[in-house]
């Protein structure tokens, strides 16, 4: 699988198209990454926009970042008519081939018809790969943050988030993204916290809230530093949407 299609950057919860009708005689694929209960899913909306009826579909994903891969066939259990759309929910695991992909969330698919063999590429959200035991213990926190060097950690700010301490915390728990303690500083409130991805790697957090001010500061430690811009985009995009 060679050719990729534009790269699109899935938000959460909202569809995005990923392959045009024009770019695969007619078929148009829109669709979107999930993770429920420790499930990760693409789901997808196939739609025909060609003359013809759609059917044997079967789908691919090229090596990537963290081994994503489909765990199941696409089952389209009816033909697909002109003008008809289909939604499918394809559940996702991670012991796929691994290659690290530029982007590091790029990944490569290939979807077949019996028309042609089609590809897109597109981005998904590093938080569908947040496990749900990835909240650190508060000593082996500590102990964790001064053994990671300091070249490794990452400053970010994110901007414009109405959220208090509180409100933050119980939004990036739910995408899991655990806070291991609180602290108020100088009437700052410092949330430390710790995510882990599915491939094993530990992610520390301090997050600073300043009340009344809705800029906050992200600082980031992990031994693999090349992750921190991922899993600050995912922090953007849980506490904004």
């Amino acid at each position: 699988m060679t050719r990729a299609a534009k790269q699109q950057t899935a938000r959460p919860g909202s569809s995005q198209v990923w392959l045009p009708a024009m770019k695969a005689k007619g078929l148009e694929i829109s669709g979107t990454f999930t993770r429920q209960v420790g499930s990760i899913s693409m789901d997808l909306q196939l739609t025909n926009k060609a003359l013809q009826v759609m059917t044997d579909f079967a789908i691919q994903f090229n090596r990537n970042s963290f081994g994503l891969a489909p765990a199941a066939p696409l089952q389209v259990h009816a033909p697909l008519s002109p003008n008809q759309t289909v939604e499918i929910s394809l559940p996702l695991n991670t012991v796929g081939s691994v290659m690290k992909m530029e982007p590091l969330n790029n990944l490569q698919v290939a979807v077949k018809n019996n028309i042609d063999v089609f590809y897109f590429s597109t981005l998904y959200p590093l938080h569908i790969l947040f496990v749900e035991d990835g909240k650190m213990e508060r000593q082996m926190f500590l102990a964790t943050w001064k053994d990671i060097p300091n070249e490794n950690e990452a400053q970010f700010q994110i901007r414009d988030c109405p959220l208090n301490a509180e409100a933050a915390s119980s939004r990036l728990q739910s995408s899991n993204i655990f806070t291991v303690a609180k602290r108020n500083v100088e009437g700052q409130d410092m949330l430390y916290q710790s995510l882990k991805l599915t491939n094993g790697i530990w992610v520390l957090a301090e997050l600073r809230i300043q009340p009344g001010n809705p800029n906050f500061m992200l600082s980031l430690k992990c031994r693999a530093p090349e992750v921190s811009p991922h899993v600050c985009q995912a922090y953007e995009t849980i506490l904004k949407n």
